[in-house]
């Protein structure tokens, strides 16, 4: 049987307010049982330490928080870690996997009503930069070793009518994957594939704007999926959902 990793992602809704019940998502992490985990607006008191991850955030933000952190399980040794061009915004890391050596950087990219360091930027703007920046630090640590990025991208990829995000910030992320030689392999429609279900309290499937991209030619992808941002008691655990990735060589 063939070695495979499993990587997943989840915006844990700014972890350890008062509204998201912090045990219930950890419990939610452990039954997905990641291999390399990345968990974006989340915090120390998310304690993964204790079931075995080691973990490696970026740095914390004026509320002391975190806008990501990757989690590597015990089946992957972590090499080093590696500047980003934001380090409170993005983390990543070198590890040696079963798969052998990869980098992995964990993100948000930026939010539609984010209006920067100056307050004066338009809707939509601070997305686009960086997307752009971001695409810069792949190309830079992206090459002889293969590169995923995992995180909060701010945009429905699916194809749906129930969108988030711009066309233009689709296309741009679409134009800077295929500059790095990536692809995201988490553009299906999860509701459509019952992947996902119907929110209890709206009547609707949320769509996802959480990714997982990788270097292309570098796995095989032999599973995608998701988890409802809700548990079974219709309790919600985010505003995000989750979703992971199989790969393969």
């Amino acid at each position: 049987m063939a070695e495979s990793l499993r990587i997943a992602t989840w915006n844990l809704d700014h972890a350890s307010n008062s509204k998201r019940p912090i045990d219930l998502q950890v419990i939610q992490l452990l039954r997905i049982q990641p291999d390399i985990l990345v968990l974006t607006e989340t915090c120390k008191e998310v304690d993964l330490e204790s079931h075995g991850f080691n973990s490696y955030p970026c740095k914390a933000n004026e509320y002391g928080k975190y806008c990501s952190a990757i989690y590597l399980s015990q089946r992957i040794n972590f090499s080093k870690r590696l500047t980003t061009y934001d380090e409170t915004t993005a983390c990543c890391v070198q590890a040696n996997t079963p798969l052998g050596s990869m980098i992995i950087y964990g993100t948000i990219i930026t939010y539609h009503g984010y209006k920067g360091p100056m307050n004066d930027s338009p809707a939509w703007a601070e997305h686009y930069d960086a997307i752009e920046k971001q695409s810069d630090d792949w190309r830079r640590l992206g090459g002889q070793v293969p590169l995923i990025a995992a995180g909060d991208f701010n945009q429905t990829r699916d194809g749906s009518s129930r969108t988030y995000g711009t066309k233009k910030g689709r296309e741009l992320l679409s134009a800077n994957l295929n500059i790095n030689h990536m692809h995201c392999l988490t553009t299906e429609n999860f509701g459509a594939a019952g992947k996902l279900k119907v929110d209890p309290s709206k009547g609707w499937v949320r769509n996802s704007i959480d990714h997982i991209c990788i270097t292309e030619g570098a796995f095989r992808a032999v599973r995608v999926g998701a988890w409802d941002h809700f548990n079974e008691a219709g309790l919600y655990l985010s505003d995000h959902n989750g979703v992971f990735v199989d790969i393969e060589q």
